[in-house]
């Protein structure tokens, strides 16, 4: 098996590769998915990101989970040297601003832990997942350390966007990482085992 490195590497190789075109397409099939997925209708309140450099474009989904009156909650990067996930409450994606590492944040706002908000369903990034439910994130930790404190819990949902080139067939895992519960590809919405 690859290391989580290697597959760090070969994951943003791909990313780098990909054309806005192509980006585009299959984030336009991939949010038709979501849209069209029973846990996304159930949801009263969500908390997402903002799909940059060669990840699935959220956008629609965040432009239709304001429209449909949901409450929308956007990460930002906080704490001292700014090592720890917050979500903040959006209401407008003008409320939007570039950040480091090329990311979109919101740029005012009260930021609060994932698990001190009343979220039905995550969508969480990733540069890798497998069919089963195990994610690899950038390497920070970020989203393990955000959504750990509800890792034995069936709510939030926890769903994983990612295109289908992005699926494999193992990863390494540690003690810390925490998986999804389902993964929203261009190809559809598939169900993961390791968490039913």
């Amino acid at each position: 098996m690859l290391s989580k490195a290697d597959i760090r590497a070969q994951g943003a190789a791909r990313r780098r590769e990909r054309g806005s075109e192509g980006v585009a397409a299959r984030s336009a099939e991939l949010c038709a998915h979501v849209l069209a997925d029973p846990r996304w209708r159930a949801a009263n309140s969500l908390a997402a990101f903002v799909g940059v450099k060669g990840e699935p474009d959220t956008r629609p989904l965040l432009i239709a989970a304001l429209a449909a009156g949901k409450q929308l909650w956007l990460p930002r990067m906080g704490g001292p040297r700014r090592q720890n996930i917050e979500f903040v409450a959006v209401s407008d994606l003008v409320a939007l601003a570039p950040a480091p590492f090329g990311l979109l944040e919101p740029r005012e706002g009260p930021g609060v832990a994932l698990a001190d908000t009343d979220v039905d369903l995550v969508l969480m990034p990733g540069l890798a997942f497998t069919r089963t439910g195990v994610r690899l994130g950038y390497g920070k930790g970020h989203y393990d350390g955000a959504t750990s404190p509800l890792r034995a819990s069936l709510r939030p949902v926890r769903i994983g966007v990612c295109f289908s080139d992005e699926l494999v067939d193992s990863l390494p895992e540690e003690p810390h990482d925490v998986g999804v519960h389902a993964l929203a590809t261009e190809i559809g919405m598939i169900d993961c085992t390791c968490l039913q």
